[in-house]
């Protein structure tokens, strides 16, 4: 992998972080990409990047194809952004020697990476926070990353996608339930505030980094637990039609009362057994180990979503080699109307062909 040395000049500005911040009358630190009048959004989805190995470095050029083939308009990232323990800063008494390191550690984990996507005009990630990402607590640091990368956009803990048609909201979530930076009921009532809205020809969705339900890594953890009791209830109150977190290193579609969940945390790595959720009313319609992604396309009455697998990625290698032929694979279709979304006894129609 080679890395790139360069250094832009910047200016020290590190942006406060409210505790919620509307899409809707914002003026944003950096530039937003207008999608209102468009009658059809296509996402990328992806989550557990940041790990600057081989497999990073696969998924993401396979999600660059892919996005243009697909005509992706942005991204959302579901967290863990930055492997092991968050951005490391260790020269605290040099501005140059910071500057340098923080960047080398954007470039190596982020921009690297994903450098297909960036090459498409207009196109923006929007990032929510993982339990990584917090370690050696340079928070701050990824909020201000925005206002110096094209791709990267991290306003806030939790803050609306801006610049959406009006029948299309997405919300990033914070979902950490450590009890240093734990999701609390101040949090809970902001979501509940920005999702809780007038809407119903509007189509909902959410991202963060915990899952609300998991069969695999980090199933029925105390974190899933809190995750649950906390941000369950708001999702199912307001109205949200997908809930899509990383956290556990796979892929998955599950079903749940009154939502569908997403779970897509095989961009960097991959762990962990199939073990359904045993919960009425909760239902698995697809589960896979291997690295990948997704695409969302959705137009204001329907909904498709597209699982990817990236096969034989591994997640360390000597060095990364673009998927050949016949190795990034559509694995799984589910397309909806809001009124299939959160049946877990309803069997949708099959994808037409786009």
């Amino acid at each position: 992998m080679k890395q790139v040395g360069g250094v832009l000049a910047i200016v020290g500005v590190v942006m406060a972080v409210p505790a919620a911040w509307s899409s809707a009358s914002q003026t944003w630190p950096f530039e937003v990409t207008d999608h209102r009048e468009k009658s059809r959004i296509v996402i990328l989805v992806y989550g557990d990047g940041g790990t600057g190995e081989a497999g990073q470095y696969r998924v993401g050029h396979a999600m660059a194809e892919v996005c243009a083939a697909r005509g992706c308009d942005f991204g959302i990232a579901l967290g863990d952004n930055i492997y092991e323990n968050g951005i490391e800063v260790r020269h605290r008494d040099s501005a140059a020697a910071s500057h340098r390191e923080i960047l080398d550690q954007f470039d190596r984990k982020f921009a690297q990476p994903y450098a297909g996507l960036a090459a498409r005009p207009g196109f923006q990630i929007w990032i929510a926070a993982g339990n990584h990402d917090y370690e050696h607590h340079a928070f701050t640091t990824m909020v201000t990353y925005s206002q110096f990368s094209a791709l990267w956009r991290f306003p806030a803990t939790h803050y609306g996608v801006p610049q959406l048609p009006r029948w299309l909201q997405v919300e990033a979530v914070h979902t950490d339930t450590d009890v240093r930076r734990d999701l609390n009921g101040l949090q809970v009532a902001a979501l509940r505030r920005t999702l809780c809205t007038e809407g119903a020809e509007r189509w909902k969705f959410a991202f963060g980094h915990q899952p609300v339900y998991n069969s695999g890594h980090h199933r029925g953890d105390g974190d899933e637990r809190r995750t649950r009791a906390l941000l369950e209830p708001v999702l199912a109150d307001c109205g949200v039609h997908v809930y899509f977190a990383g956290h556990a290193h796979h892929q998955e579609h599950l079903t749940a009362r009154g939502f569908e969940q997403v779970i897509q945390g095989a961009a960097g790595k991959s762990k962990g057994g199939n073990r359904p959720p045993r919960v009425a009313g909760v239902r698995q319609r697809y589960f896979s180990r291997t690295f990948g992604f997704a695409i969302v396309d959705v137009s204001a009455d329907r909904v498709r979503m597209d699982f990817y697998d990236v096969l034989n990625t591994r997640e360390r290698a000597g060095d990364w080699t673009s998927p050949a032929e016949g190795e990034i694979v559509q694995t799984y279709s589910w397309c909806a109307a809001r009124a299939d979304v959160g049946r877990a006894d309803r069997d949708v129609p099959a994808c037409a062909a786009r």
